[in-house]
């Protein structure tokens, strides 16, 4: 059975209880929950150092082998994965090489990077063309408009295919593939265009094909117009909207108004 792990803290108040509190050893015991021996041997620790623990353990002698990649090396690390995300491994070992003048292995790397709690997973892109001033500008326009979450609508395009459905990843056992029939062809495409508010989605309509201009404005007119319970929402979001749709849009909220 391996050692209990006893934390810093948790030794420094057994001094505490021992001469302030006044408890006894079996009553500390039971508090804290950890051995006789390890109170006694805190105790004597505090009276030979001043502190619950040795400090002259393994100073002289580390424990393990020096890790080949010191803490200047990772701050490199870290500072090049921070401006470059997308860096390979290979591209990490020649910078380290260049910069640092360190051969590291692509082993050694990853576990490094592990130890950092870095991760590989999925790039969110964002555009370099973003302004974040127009967009703090917009934030605001659009909350003076707001003043109740549930006066706001929003629209957003999704399409289904037959290949829609298939999964990257999936279970066999060693060397063998996982094999699964699937359709190679997409076939007919079907658009969906809900209407998403607080309560969830209230209106939708699925289109085959494409959405074009004529069938979101009729599909305006028929779910969001004439609809008798969006008479609390008086804003709508389309994310998706181009400017070949706003003509016909700006007449339809004309017409409304």
């Amino acid at each position: 059975m391996p050692r209990r792990h006893v934390s810093r803290d948790l030794k420094a108040r057994i001094p505490y209880l021992r001469y302030v509190e006044g408890f006894k050893v079996k009553e500390i015991e039971r508090i804290l929950g950890v051995k006789k021996s390890m109170i006694y041997q805190t105790l004597n620790y505090h009276r030979d150092y001043g502190i619950t623990y040795n400090p002259m353990a393994f100073a002289y002698y580390p424990r393990g082998r020096p890790r080949i990649l010191t803490t200047g090396d990772l701050d490199l690390v870290k500072s090049l994965l921070s401006q470059e995300p997308t860096m390979y491994l290979d591209e990490l070992q020649d910078e380290l090489l260049m910069r640092r003048h360190v051969v590291v292995s692509i082993p050694t790397l990853l576990r490094s990077l592990r130890r950092l709690h870095f991760s590989r997973k999925s790039v969110s892109i964002r555009a370099l063309e973003r302004n974040d001033m127009d967009r703090a500008i917009y934030m605001n326009r659009f909350a003076e408009m707001v003043t109740d979450p549930a006066m706001v609508m929003f629209i957003d395009e999704a399409a289904r295919n037959k290949k829609n459905p298939s999964r990257k990843m999936g279970w066999s056992l060693k060397g063998m593939r996982a094999v699964q029939r699937r359709c190679f062809v997409r076939g007919q495409r079907f658009s969906i265009l809900p209407v998403l508010t607080l309560d969830g989605i209230i209106a939708h309509d699925i289109i085959p094909g494409s959405v074009t201009s004529d069938l979101f404005v009729k599909f305006l007119r028929e779910h969001i117009v004439c609809c008798t319970f969006l008479a609390d929402c008086s804003l709508t979001c389309v994310d998706w909207l181009s400017f070949r749709f706003l003509s016909q849009t700006r007449i339809l909220a004309l017409e409304v108004c």
